[in-house]
């Protein structure tokens, strides 16, 4: 492989890196403001976040592009780049995987974490609108371990998909 594109690559993975750790700030950013109530800036961090997958996107088609000029391959596949990569270059490529690989794994933390958070403050939510109503049926009390529980599901909120 050529070293223009060895620089190449090694720009992109670059960027890509730069852009996965946006990522996990938006997600870091979203916990506070879901902790907040803070639905204006929950709007603007799910705006900024579909812009940065975009880019992600982007930059993975720019980096198989560049491992194989003119192929029409949708796989971003990490080994086949290595093997490409001449030896002297291959262990900051791995380093910059794995790199990659960890921020992937805490973005994925946090976004269950967020969506966890989510989706038990709208339970939380669903249980008082129901209480205060008088909803026939809906059977709210704390149980022994000082949490909410009811029988059936009555979801009257539910979190955006």
């Amino acid at each position: 492989m050529e070293d223009t594109i060895v620089q190449s690559i090694e720009k992109l993975i670059y960027k890509k890196i730069l852009l996965y750790d946006d990522l996990l700030h938006c997600f870091m950013e979203e916990r506070g403001s879901l902790i907040n109530l803070n639905l204006d800036n929950l709007w603007q961090i799910s705006n900024e976040k579909e812009e940065i997958c975009s880019k992600i996107g982007a930059v993975r088609q720019e980096i198989i592009s560049a491992v194989n000029p003119g192929m029409d391959q949708k796989i971003f596949d990490p080994n086949h780049i290595l093997d490409l990569m001449p030896r002297e270059s291959r262990p900051e490529f791995h380093n910059s995987f794995q790199k990659l690989i960890g921020l992937k794994s805490e973005i994925e933390a946090l976004r269950k974490e967020n969506m966890t958070f989510m989706d038990d403050s709208l339970r939380f939510l669903d249980e008082m609108i129901l209480t205060i109503t008088g909803e026939p049926g809906a059977r709210v009390v704390y149980n022994d371990k000082c949490y909410l529980s009811k029988q059936g599901a009555h979801f009257l909120l539910s979190r955006e998909v």
